[in-house]
Order: structure tokens, then sequence, then C-alpha cells
């Protein structure tokens, strides 16, 4: 009697899906550095010191030992020379009139008498001595200074910054397919069931 029974037999297959994935990723993801900019003018010391200078006038001692410049030279010695020349006029001229008048007399020698007593009177005459004190000279100094201008310069610095960063992105995707489709497959058999190894 089991001999003859039907049986049912199913045979099914669930459908396969292949999914394939790429995942996102960035291509480029970076930022804009800052930059910096720097402008730099060196300090200029355009300075300079001045010699010292130091003035010595020492004529007024030269002076005192007798060394003139031309104008005191001409001052002194021409005012003496002046009274000599009249000094002489006036003594020659006198000289003249006695020679004139008591030149002739016998006996006299007045020409030898004066020359005599011009030569007496020179050499008995003394030289003026007078002490004076010598000036000191005038001493001037300068002292040194400090001309020109000082530069200090400048040192300025700029930064240039974005405030973005440069983004690419691939984005991701996914694509699904039915790799084998499912069935489901049914027969009968008589006395026993069908066995697939």
């Amino acid at each position: 009697m089991l001999s003859e029974m039907l049986y049912l037999n199913i045979r099914h297959e669930l459908p396969q899906i292949s999914i394939h994935q790429e995942q996102a990723r960035a291509i480029k993801n970076t930022f804009r550095p800052a930059e910096m900019h720097r402008h730099y003018d060196p300090p200029l010391a355009d300075v300079a010191a001045t010699q010292v200078k130091v003035d010595i006038d020492s004529y007024e001692s030269r002076k005192a030992y007798g060394f003139l410049n031309h104008r005191d030279f001409a001052a002194k010695y021409g005012g003496e020379g002046l009274q000599s020349v009249a000094q002489n006029t006036s003594r020659l001229t006198q000289s003249g009139w006695n020679f004139a008048k008591n030149g002739a007399k016998p006996g006299s020698n007045l020409i030898g008498q004066e020359a005599k007593s011009r030569l007496r009177s020179q050499m008995v005459q003394w030289p003026a001595w007078e002490a004076k004190l010598i000036p000191m000279p005038k001493i001037t100094v300068t002292p040194s200074q400090i001309k020109g201008k000082m530069d200090p310069g400048s040192d300025t610095m700029e930064i240039h910054s974005t405030g973005t960063p440069e983004i690419e992105n691939q984005p991701g995707s996914a694509e699904t397919t039915l790799a084998s489709k499912g069935y489901v497959k049914q027969w009968v058999t008589q006395g026993h069931y069908d066995i697939y190894a």
C-alpha cells in the first residue's frame, strides 16, 4: 500500500542578489596655506661725528716778542718813521742855518763838533728796557658734534589666509544585480521521495 502512495517532492532555490559597492572617498581634501609677506627696510645710520676743532690764536704772544703782522707793523713803524723824518728835517734845518751863519768864521769847526756831539749822545744813550707780561694765547675748542639723521627702518609682515579648504569628493555607489533567479519546483513520485545528492 505504501508503494502505491504518492509523494509530493518540492525543490526550491532562493534568488541570489549581487551587490557591487564603492565607498565614497575624498580625492582632494586640502587647505590653502596662509601666505606671509614680509617688507623689511634695514635701519640706516646716516650719522657722522665731526672732528674736534682747536683754534690757537698766539698772535698777542708773538706780538709781545716783536712779531707783528703787516697792519700793526705799518701802524707802529710808519708813525715812528714820520716822527723821525720830522725830527731829522728839523735838526738838519737848524744845522744848515747854523752852518750858514757860523760856519765861515775863522777857527770854527761846526761840522766836526756836531758829529762828535751826535756820536757821543748815541754812545751814552742806554736802551730803554720795559718788562711786560706776555699774554697767554687764546685757545678755542669746538667739541665734536653728531650730525645726520638716524633712520630706524621698518619690518612689517602681512598674512593672507583663506577661510575655505579645497575639497573634492567622489561619491559612493551601490549596484545591485540578480545573480540567479529563485524557483520552486514540485513533482510527484510514487512510493518514495526523490533524493538529490
